[in-house]
């Protein structure tokens, strides 16, 4: 049986820089609405709240230089299709 829970949205700018974000469980979902934003969707759960972390998230851009270690966590594509961006979480 699954515990009863939620969606959370999660936003991060579009702006060349890093972002803490507690997310309060698993990414579920990646997408833009806005060319400027980037929304993280989270499945959250009280009955499991040892799922909750802090993330260091950058938004880049496609043929943007990615200089340091990161892992992929998920693409957008932003209305119209002449933006996509990737959405990396600093490694250490």
């Amino acid at each position: 049986m699954t515990a009863a829970g939620w969606v959370l949205r999660h936003v991060i700018p579009v702006d060349d820089a890093w972002h803490d974000v507690s997310l309060p469980g698993p990414i579920v979902h990646v997408a833009t609405r806005d060319p400027y934003v980037v929304e993280v969707w989270t499945l959250h759960s009280d009955a499991k709240p040892e799922t909750a972390r802090t993330l260091t998230l950058r938004v880049y851009g496609t043929g943007q230089p990615i200089t340091e270690p990161v892992r992929h966590v998920g693409t957008a594509i932003a209305p119209g299709g002449a933006l996509v961006w990737h959405l990396m979480e600093r490694t250490p």
